[in-house]
């Protein structure tokens, strides 16, 4: 065989620079879009959504690949539904071009990776930002407001329902899109279906404090009952939490509830098996003290104190909680020398400076008293209790020109406050001084 010539060398050698050339352009502009990507995700986190918003719009038309600026496009087009300042910079005239920006991101998204859980999870807080926007320019029944959701579910709730269900599909140890979906029964009147949504979130994750929807107190009732029940079913299935953590958590729920002797039986389940009991055994004995049951409390703590691997706020506050137990029982050298090691751990702590300065005040050392509760006012100068104790020794002591100035100072951070307004004026009369001016 005849070697081939040199312009066929030549002509061989061009194409392959020349495709080399065109897969590197390929490749640097999908690497742009990328970066764009990336870009337009961060701006939009940082809340400079109107850099974000061409950023990313140029990311989605970049590629023809890439899932995520899809999402995060609609993403951002759905917030921008109810977000008026951000539709006059942008020049946007009507809301629902964002909704159809939105719908349009989240199905191109769909259509390049189907099984995006973000994706059809934002469809359906779509679904939600559209409805609203319906309403809003319908008209308004005043004699439906105050009245109970109707319980009735209508065509496009399904279309709602049906996207957070194929988020759930793809990925179903998301608790957070169980938690919206129980939103959205419960403001549609479906409470039991809403609590039961809550209940499995709970189970995926049995750590209460993940979970907005969840007041501090008066838990109702059938909520309450939902989640006791999600949390021990996780005891068993779910395996990813330590089991102690889950009977903290049950704890947790139990001081919700109001119900202080379960509270305090969960708490010493967990530290009963866990490998490190000493953050339990500190919830045990921060609840006892709550409870007045001091003796009890000081005996918890220094078990949690003595093993020595708490994180150093918690010891702090451990010392200044037997500190406490040690005052109420007129243990005022003991209540110095566990506020002292307090202090020493976290020596930036107000209510340790001035918890000390009670005690000094109950032992009659005005001097260090007067230095604590100074201490506490610079760390905490906002805080109306720091300036009361000082100002209640003076008065107590008759050093009542020193009073006067801080009694001032609180009148003036906080002017609508009678309390205050009246404790300056008792201490001028006990000046002979009737009036303030």
């Amino acid at each position: 065989m005849n070697p081939p010539s040199l312009p066929v060398k030549w002509a061989g050698t061009a194409a392959a620079i020349l495709a080399a050339c065109l897969a590197g352009w390929l490749l640097s502009g999908r690497a742009r879009a990328v970066r764009d990507g990336f870009r337009g995700a961060r701006l939009y986190d940082e809340g400079r959504t109107s850099e974000a918003w061409p950023v990313l719009r140029e990311a989605v038309e970049a590629t023809s690949l890439q899932s995520k600026p899809c999402v995060d496009l609609g993403n951002l087009a759905v917030w921008a539904i109810d977000d008026g300042g951000f539709q006059h910079q942008q020049g946007i005239q009507d809301p629902w071009s964002l909704a159809r920006t939105a719908f349009v991101a989240y199905a191109e998204a769909l259509d390049r990776q189907p099984g995006n859980p973000r994706a059809w999870a934002g469809m359906a807080e779509l679904f939600k930002k559209a409805r609203l926007l319906r309403m809003k320019e319908g008209t308004l029944d005043l004699e439906s407001l105050g009245q109970p959701a109707p319980g009735k579910l209508q065509e496009e709730d399904d279309f709602l329902i049906a996207a957070y269900r194929k988020a759930l599909h793809f990925e179903p140890s998301n608790y957070f899109y169980h938690a919206y979906l129980g939103d959205f029964y419960d403001e549609r009147g479906f409470r039991k279906k809403a609590v039961a949504s809550y209940a499995r979130a709970v189970e995926i994750m049995p750590d209460l404090s993940w979970h907005y929807y969840l007041p501090k107190h008066d838990l109702p009732k059938d909520l309450y009952d939902a989640l006791s029940a999600a949390l021990q079913r996780a005891l068993t299935t779910n395996p990813t939490v330590p089991k102690d953590r889950i009977m903290q958590n049950m704890g947790a729920l139990s001081e919700m509830e109001g119900d202080i002797d379960a509270a305090m039986q969960h708490y010493r389940d967990a530290a009963s098996i866990a490998g490190d009991p000493s953050v339990y055994l500190y919830m045990l004995g921060n609840l006892l003290f709550r409870e007045k049951d001091c003796d009890e409390a000081e005996k918890i703590l220094g078990q949690a104190i003595e093993r020595g691997t708490l994180q150093p706020r918690t010891m702090a506050l451990s010392h200044t909680l037997i500190g406490a137990c040690r005052s109420r029982n007129d243990d005022l050298e003991g209540a110095v020398t566990h506020l002292e090691q307090a202090r020493w751990i976290n020596p930036n702590a107000w209510y340790i400076a001035s918890d000390l300065a009670a005690a000094y005040e109950k032992m009659g050392e005005t001097d260090k008293a007067e230095a604590e509760y100074r201490a506490a006012i610079r760390l905490a100068p906002a805080r109306a209790s720091v300036y009361s104790g000082l100002i209640r020794m003076y008065r107590n002591t008759h050093q009542l020109s020193k009073a006067i100035p801080l009694a001032e100072k609180l009148v003036k951070m906080f002017p609508d406050n009678q309390v205050f307004k009246d404790q300056l004026d008792s201490i001028y009369r006990e000046l002979g001084r009737p009036n303030r001016g």
